[in-house]
């Protein structure tokens, strides 16, 4: 009669994109002549963990059983990668030959990619999986690498973290588990920021900008070359508030992906600069490796598009799609990975080739197909997308000097006093992960306050052909936040008129 094989079960993860998939490693050893399988759909980056594992327990004391040892890692029907199952695949062996103990009933978690000497070492995505495991309360054991400690004191996840194969002993046979916290540090540059008291003589831009920053709208400002287009990224960077301790799990989770590990964390909102010779791959990111692109590390950030005129115009209609839904989606082998790109987009151009076009005196010399073709790659279906349109000129005079004489009067701070106030009252409205411009079409009517006369005066600018119906939703967007700004309950007229302006553009 054959023998019954001893059986481990340890639970692990993997993820794809953002979303995490929680998985069973079970371990069976039966009696016979050795051989290793595994299987559940892994790639070889998973079946060749043998060798691995033969020397890491040889590096630390263990020994590999003999007999046939089968791994399966469960759900079965999906495809896995990664070497983040090296870790639980060795607990699993350990325990089913008796080199270890297992506690009964215990449900133990472990990630890790191991070396040839048994170093148990981080794998990218961390972040996002331990993010993930934090919510599983049922969990008894939860065993991370050591490098993993930024990631996990990120996400708030407690834990043990173990540098060596060698330190299981002590954990199972000692008794000797510590769940724990992480720590980590952070740090904010303010070198990055310029204070918005640097914008000379562009009032609307000014207002622009607090009201992109207090609703989190889309933003473009077109000008004469010196007015200031450029520095405005930084400037609206300046008046955001911190990131929240989500939102730092979501940005460093990407970052982690395409940068590794960091034991130092920036908590200030991502600003991704772009310029006309990016592609279309460069901001979805690369399907092969799955890794992020520039919309993905832009998230809870800006998109910053310099000299949009010039951008290719399949770059652009392909923006469309991100900007609405603010996800990105990578294919491979079949499988959809989804990413999240909820940002500010701001662009920035000029109005035509010389860039003159708003100058007093008629200083353009471009000619009207000129200045027809200039524009006409940005199109319709893509401005739709864009909240607020601000006009800038050239600083000159009084203002001109200025620049030069006035110091940082810190107006930055007040600016970002009054965008936090208006993201409160937005949340307390739509809930903890919404503003006004990023809170779903479908129920936003219903929540925004607006008086039925504001809603026939926008209905009447709509009929004369300043925006379209999705434009009609964006300004009791914009509205909505203007009044949040001026301290109002409900949306009325005046914040209609208000928010068309910045609607108004030669496009």
């Amino acid at each position: 009669m054959a023998s019954k094989p001893n059986v481990a079960r340890v639970f692990s993860c993997f993820a794809t994109g953002t979303e995490v998939i929680d998985t069973v490693i079970e371990v069976a050893i039966a009696p016979g002549i050795p051989t290793f399988s595994v299987i559940g759909l892994c790639d070889s980056s998973i079946r060749e963990a043998q060798g691995r594992l033969i020397s890491a327990f040889k590096s630390t004391g263990f020994n590999m059983p003999k007999g046939h040892i089968t791994i399966g890692i469960s759900p079965a029907y999906m495809r896995k990668t990664g070497t983040g199952f090296d870790l639980p695949m060795a607990l699993g062996i350990l325990f089913a030959s008796g080199q270890l103990y297992l506690p009964k009933d215990a449900k133990i978690y472990a990630e890790g990619e191991l070396a040839l000497n048994g170093e148990v070492k981080a794998t990218p995505g961390s972040c996002i999986r331990l993010k993930s495991v934090q919510r599983n309360l049922e969990l008894d054991y939860k065993l991370i690498p050591q490098n993993e400690s930024s990631s996990a004191g990120v996400v708030g996840f407690k834990g043990q973290a173990v540098s060596s194969l060698s330190e299981l002993t002590d954990i199972f046979d000692g008794n000797n588990y510590k769940e724990a916290s992480f720590d980590f540090e952070t740090e904010r540059s303010q070198d990055d920021f310029i204070d918005i008291s640097a914008l000379k003589g562009q009032e609307k831009t000014k207002r622009a900008l607090l009201i992109s920053a207090a609703g989190f709208h889309n933003i473009m400002l077109l000008g004469s070359p010196g007015s200031g287009k450029t520095m405005c990224g930084k400037i609206l960077a300046g008046i955001l508030p911190r990131l929240s301790p989500n939102e730092l799990a979501d940005v460093y989770s990407m970052n982690e992906l395409v940068e590794g590990e960091s034991s130092v964390i920036k908590d200030e909102r991502p600003v991704r600069l772009v310029g006309p010779a990016v592609t279309v791959g460069k901001l979805l990111g690369n399907a092969v490796s799955i890794t992020p692109g520039e919309l993905a590390l832009a998230n809870h950030g800006i998109l910053f598009a310099d000299e949009l005129p010039l951008y290719k115009s399949e770059v652009l209609d392909f923006l469309r799609g991100p900007l609405e839904e603010r996800k990105v989606h990578l294919m491979k082998k079949g499988n959809l990975y989804s990413f999240d790109s909820n940002f500010i987009f701001l662009g920035t151009g000029n109005p035509c080739k010389c860039g003159l076009l708003y100058e007093s005196g008629s200083k353009c010399r471009c000619t009207e197909s000129e200045k027809l073709r200039y524009l006409s790659k940005i199109s319709g279906p893509f401005m739709e997308r864009i909240d607020i349109v601000s006009e800038m000129r050239s600083v000159k005079g009084e203002d001109l000097a200025s620049i030069y004489i006035d110091k940082d009067n810190g107006e930055s701070l007040e600016y970002r006093k009054n965008v936090e106030r208006c993201w409160q009252i937005a949340h307390e409205r739509y809930g903890a992960d919404h503003l006004n411009g990023t809170f779903p079409e479908s129920d936003i009517r219903d929540s925004m306050r607006v008086t039925q006369t504001a809603l026939r005066f926008a209905s009447e600018l709509s009929e004369k052909g300043f925006f379209s119906a999705r434009g009609f939703t964006r300004i009791l967007r914009v509205a909505r936040t203007i009044a949040d700004i001026n301290g109002k309950e409900d949306v009325t007229a005046d914040e209609i008129s208000e928010a068309a302006q910045f609607r108004m553009r030669g496009i």
